[in-house]
């Protein structure tokens, strides 16, 4: 073991040499820095998004980041983007990450190869994702931008662009891994965060004109627990003496999903602008898993140094999951022996909060204000409607899961890049 500890260092000495060597022989460096200061509340005892309710939280839209760019020679460079933020591993701690870590190739202006941790260009903003400075948005639409629990992969990305009169058309097509954490919450036992190994690959065709982008995605996940327990397949009713219950019937060791995005941000005369995306998330392998169809649609209108603007969004499970969920939601045996019957009870509340969930609407109106250019300061009032019910509440314990409710929620941050 001491050897192998010893060896390993070496070769971290040899590697962090190697760098050094390579970055003093760098013809260019550009550094750049960027954060979010963001506060939430809600008019809600329980938590919506892991941490806003009626308490108040830092935790929701804090994000701090760095990116150092090295240009070695006209067709090679590489990048690195650290960022401090909520961990994705517990709900308590924050974390010191690298969200992008490779190297690129341009070989001409039409190609370009880049290898390491990078983005998948999933949404219209997955570039500048946690860059708020770069919207308006106080915070980019829920409904839409939680459908992948990450959207950097490590792994090779192969872009193609044509230019054009008065555009250009770029193809991204990619393929890489990333280990995830997926957030779980029951009422019964509470958080657990579950580890799993994911594999995506994608297309991503993009058009960009003076006033238009438009954005097309497909893409391809597969997914498989590291370490943890089996996806159930579906669900099967069983006899009991008190009455029928649900249990898990078969497992899969892996899960496929399908998604396709599509997306629109469109300026218009006046000052106006107009923004869309929306997804379909399709699964495979399993009936209790994030089958889901949303997006939203944005209005926005810049005045000097102010951007108000007014969007809608909707997420909900669809297929054979939604159908799961109203099973289990109203599986329940009458309590005629407390004691078992309140085991058989809570086990049936577990079951139908471990599926991913979703049946949710929001409106939200807000602001941003440009105080620099390299600054803005965002308030936004947001109300979202659960109808069945959702994944992103933590529902009280021992109780209903929270449905027919409102959640208001209202936010503000100072955001910056230099």
């Amino acid at each position: 073991m001491k050897e192998k500890e010893a060896l390993l260092r070496k070769a971290s000495a040899l590697a962090l040499t190697v760098l050094a060597a390579t970055v003093a022989q760098a013809q260019d460096f550009s550094y750049s820095g960027f954060g979010t200061i963001g506060a939430a509340i809600s008019n809600q005892d329980y938590r919506y998004q892991r941490f806003v309710d009626s308490d108040g939280t830092l935790m929701r839209d804090t994000v701090l980041g760095a990116q150092l760019d090295v240009q070695f020679t006209p067709e090679f460079s590489a990048t690195v983007q650290g960022k401090l933020a909520p961990s994705a591993r517990n709900d308590d701690d924050w974390d010191l990450t690298a969200s992008w870590a490779f190297a690129s190739w341009r070989p001409n202006n039409d190609w370009l190869l880049r290898v390491g941790k990078l983005r998948i260009p999933l949404y219209l903003s997955s570039e500048n994702l946690d860059v708020g400075q770069s919207y308006d948005f106080a915070r980019l639409p829920t409904e839409m931008y939680s459908i992948a629990p990450t959207t950097d992969v490590t792994g090779v990305y192969i872009t193609r662009n044509w230019a054009m009169a008065n555009s250009e058309l770029g193809l991204d097509v990619y393929s890489g891994e990333a280990k995830v954490w997926v957030r779980m919450n029951t009422r019964d036992t509470g958080t657990a965060f579950n580890k799993y190994d994911t594999r995506v690959s994608g297309a991503v065709l993009t058009w960009r004109a003076e006033d238009t982008m438009l954005r097309f995605g497909a893409h391809h996940a597969v997914t498989r627990p590291d370490g943890g327990p089996l996806n159930p397949v579906s669900i099967q009713s069983v006899p009991t003496f008190f009455g029928p219950i649900y249990a898990p019937d078969g497992t899969a060791p892996q899960i496929r999903n399908d998604i396709i995005t599509v997306g629109i941000d469109q300026k218009l005369s006046g000052n106006w602008r107009i923004m869309f995306e929306a997804e379909r998330n399709i699964q495979h392998d399993t009936d209790l898993g994030a089958n889901t169809a949303g997006g939203y649609i944005a209005i926005l209108k810049t005045m000097d140094k102010w951007t108000p603007y007014v969007s809608a969004s909707v997420l909900k499970t669809v297929g054979a999951p939604n159908r799961a969920h109203d099973a289990l939601s109203q599986s329940s045996v009458p309590d005629v022996a407390p004691g078992v019957t309140d085991v058989i009870n809570a086990s049936q509340r577990r079951f139908a909060d471990s599926i991913p969930f979703y049946d949710q609407h929001s409106l939200a109106i807000g602001a941003s204000y440009a105080l620099t250019p390299h600054s803005k300061l965002k308030a936004e009032w947001l109300h979202t409607w659960v109808r069945k019910g959702s994944s992103m509440i933590d529902s009280p314990s021992g109780g209903p899961a929270v449905a027919d409710k409102g959640i208001d929620v209202l936010s503000i941050s100072y955001n910056f890049a230099y």
